[in-house]
């Protein structure tokens, strides 16, 4: 279900309190002149850290409108519970490509996203710093994607890394898989779904630019009990890889007490 995430986190009034803001810019052009809300109208917002709230448009005018919200209590399902925080770690890719790696890790439910300076990537930056108003980009598009989906929860995005710091600020956060184009042959027999047996509460998938990881970072990665991880013969591009992996890691993680039954 379609909901606006709000540009901020409200303070935590009690049950049923009703706070009032204003909305300008991008956010009231969204609910006013995109979605065509009016005074009176009443619909679900997401706060960034997670909460939700029923939202009444209170006022409009020519360039802002007025909002009340009020917490909404929802109840944590059991069910819920058994879900993986998955990290997205893609490599960097050009323009349009990394928006929609992006945009399409949100929908598929990326807890976070830290995206990768792999050796190949095609894209370099000068000291490994985004060009002024890349992130804002891509954090308005994870946004946009967060509406569209209806998820519970903005997804962390970092600014672009190195493989070796990514690996240091994941630490032993959980188990981190790269996707690879060959098999191991010492380790055929470790399917993702041996992997994926065990529970754990955060993972990572990594995945490598257009021409793989370098055999430096393929080393590095294992060094570091990075698990490889082969999903066939088919030659992926990039931003295709990494809705690949996702979905193959959350199919697995939401059906795990069915095929552990088999």
């Amino acid at each position: 279900m379609k909901q606006f995430v709000l540009p901020f986190n409200p303070d935590s009034p009690g049950s049923g309190s009703l706070q009032e803001f204003s909305l300008t810019g991008r956010e009231f052009h969204y609910l006013i002149r995109v979605r065509r809300y009016s005074a009176g109208n009443t619909l679900q917002a997401l706060s960034p850290d997670g909460r939700t709230f029923e939202m009444n448009i209170l006022k409009t005018e020519q360039d802002s409108c007025t909002i009340g919200l009020t917490p909404v209590l929802r109840e944590n399902s059991g069910r819920n519970k058994q879900y993986n925080r998955i990290t997205l770690m893609p490599a960097l890719t050009k323009g349009r490509k990394m928006d929609l790696t992006i945009r399409q890790a949100v929908e598929a439910g990326a807890f976070a996203i830290w995206p990768v300076l792999s050796e190949y990537c095609q894209v370099k930056y000068p000291k490994d710093t985004p060009p002024a108003g890349k992130m804002d980009r891509w954090e308005r598009i994870a946004v946009e994607a967060l509406q569209q989906c209806g998820g519970e929860q903005a997804a962390e995005l970092k600014i672009p890394c190195k493989i070796e710091v990514l690996l240091e600020n994941w630490g032993n956060r959980g188990p981190l898989f790269f996707l690879h184009e060959k098999e191991f042959a010492n380790e055929k027999a470790l399917s993702l779904h041996k992997h994926l047996a065990e529970p754990a509460l955060d993972l990572a998938i990594m995945i490598g630019p257009e021409g793989g990881f370098s055999p430096d970072e393929t080393n590095l990665l294992r060094e570091n009990g990075a698990l490889p991880v082969y999903l066939g013969e088919r030659v992926l591009r990039a931003e295709t890889a990494a809705i690949y992996g996702m979905a193959a890691v959350s199919t697995i993680i939401r059906e795990r007490a069915e095929w552990q039954m088999v």
